[in-house]
Order: C-alpha cells, then sequence, then structure tokens
C-alpha cells in the first residue's frame, strides 16, 4: 500500500457527510449477531420505520419475487422469504435510499447501479445453482460489492479523473488504474465503508475481497461467488462496471463453484430473466 492508503482511509471515516443507514438498520445489524434473536424480534424492529418497512414489502411483493398472493407484514414476508432474505433487502432498501444520485463526468449513476443489481441477481442465481450454504447472502453481497466507487467518485473526484484518462489512454480496467494513481482500489473503500457500517464480516468480506479471490481465507465460497457474478454481469454487457473489458475470471474458481457450460448458460438464462423484474430495485435509484 502507498504511504497515503490511510491518509484516504480517514477522509472517507471522517468524512461528515458519509450516506447513513436508517437506524433501524444499524440496530439489527447489532441485532443479528446474538444468537437468540428471533424471525420475530426482526420482524418487530424493521416495523418500527415505517417507511423503511413499508419499501420492504414492496420488493418483496416486487415482480421480482413473483408471489401469487400480496405479503401484507414483515412478519409474513419472513414466514415464506425467511429472516436472512428479508433481513438482507431490508438493508439493500436502506443502502440503496441512503445514497444520493452522483453527477460526475465520466460516472454513468444508473449504469453502475445497474451493474451492481446485475451482479446481485447473478451471484443468487449461482448460489442456488451449485446449493451453496451462502444462498440468503449472496444477493445482497453482489448489489453491495463496489459501493467504494461510490465513495471514490464523491471523495476523491481529481484521482477519479486520472483514472479514467488512464482507462482510454491505455485500455485497461478500472481496478488496474486505480492501482496506478491510488496504490489501491474500490474494493478496499468498500471495506471501509462496510466496516464503518458494521457490517458482518462476511459482508464486509465479500466487497473488501471480490477482486482478489484466490487470497481469501475466511467466507471464501460467498467471496467466489460475488467474484463470479461480477465477471459475468460484465460479460452480459449490463450497465456500467466502470470499463468496457471482461476480467478473466481464475480457472480454480471455475472448479470450485463447477461452473460447467450448461450451468453458466443457465446462470445467463436466470440473471436475464432475472433483471428483467427488477424494475422495483433500480427505480429507487432513478428516486433518489
Amino acid at each position: 500500500m502507498t504511504p497515503d492508503y490511510q491518509n484516504y482511509r480517514a477522509v472517507v471515516e471522517n468524512a461528515k457527510d458519509l450516506p447513513k443507514l436508517s437506524s433501524v438498520i444499524t440496530r439489527l445489524l447489532e441485532m443479528i449477531k446474538s444468537p437468540t434473536t428471533s424471525a420475530a424480534d426482526v420482524g418487530q424492529l424493521i416495523s418500527q420505520d415505517v417507511a423503511l418497512a413499508s419499501l420492504t414489502l414492496k420488493l418483496v411483493n416486487s415482480p421480482f419475487y413473483g408471489f401469487s398472493q400480496k405479503i401484507y407484514s414483515i412478519t409474513h414476508a419472513i414466514v415464506i422469504m425467511g429472516f436472512s432474505r428479508v433481513k438482507n433487502l431490508a438493508l439493500a432498501g436502506s443502502v440503496l435510499r441512503s445514497f444520493k444520485p452522483t453527477h460526475t463526468e465520466g460516472f454513468d449513476y444508473y449504469g453502475f447501479w445497474e451493474h451492481s443489481m446485475a451482479t446481485a441477481i447473478t451471484a443468487d442465481v449461482l448460489a442456488q445453482a451449485i446449493d451453496s450454504d451462502y444462498s440468503d447472502e449472496a444477493f445482497i453481497s453482489g448489489l453491495l460489492h463496489d459501493q467504494g466507487k461510490l465513495i471514490f467518485v464523491r471523495y476523491f473526484p481529481d484521482e477519479f479523473a486520472k483514472v479514467r484518462k488512464l482507462i482510454d489512454r491505455q485500455q485497461i480496467t478500472m481496478r488496474e488504474a486505480e492501482h496506478q494513481v491510488l496504490g489501491f482500489d474500490h474494493s478496499h473503500i468498500g471495506g471501509w465503508l462496510a466496516e464503518k457500517w458494521n457490517f458482518p464480516e462476511h459482508l464486509c468480506l465479500g466487497i473488501r475481497m471480490h477482486h482478489a479471490p484466490l487470497l481469501a481465507r475466511q467466507h471464501r465460497q460467498l467471496i467466489w461467488l460475488v467474484h463470479a457474478a461480477d465477471v459475468f454481469s460484465r460479460a452480459l454487457c449490463i450497465g456500467d462496471g466502470g470499463d468496457p473489458f471482461i476480467p478473466e475470471m481464475p480457472q480454480y474458481i471455475w472448479n470450485q463453484l463447477r461452473l460447467t457450460p450448461e450451468r453458466v448458460g443457465n446462470v445467463f438464462e436466470n440473471a436475464l430473466s432475472g433483471m428483467a423484474r427488477a424494475g422495483d430495485f433500480l427505480e429507487l435509484v432513478r428516486a433518489g
């Protein structure tokens, strides 16, 4: 790391206008650390923030999930979908609501969230395809994997402008350009924010390690899923990942996730189908 690494981190962590999550989410992230927390506890807590509960139910009842009957309460949603899925939907809604549109030359805010949503859906599809233990966590990890880019653009616009020039001039990935300019990349910045927000360890690592999956020592399969989903969403040309290139995925991860050509084809098909039903999620971005 460069000598400025800690200086950059301090800027982010001490920023007065850093995006803030709902206080309910902050309490929820503390609550779930306790093994005695029940689904009823979670439902009651989320329901205390009427706007967040309404938003969560809107996402639950969206065409993305396709339930035949409308779900009217958080408690009912937990019964139908499970504690972890509803908790992650509330977290997703709170994060999407916290970030305001960024109007920076060279950065496509809506395209960024399209790519993030595509990665979330692809990670979810992949997790289900291999019957992963992280099936409930893959979606939210994919959705937030690139959140560091939003902080990078907002707090370091001069460095971002240099990165954009390098991408165009040298035809390299955004991550490679960031390393030339900063000595590290947006995954580190996203990790700082995740820690600042007291995200669970697996989510912090999914964000922090998604570009270095072979270095993962904990929650490895989740990190592999997010990495693969990021690559696949780029291959599907959905949204804006920051550059037009498709990174090469290590053969080790192909093997570990049992990614046969047939399985990848099914994943692509289901991811595209999921994006077609994800309008309510993306509407949150437009409304921001």
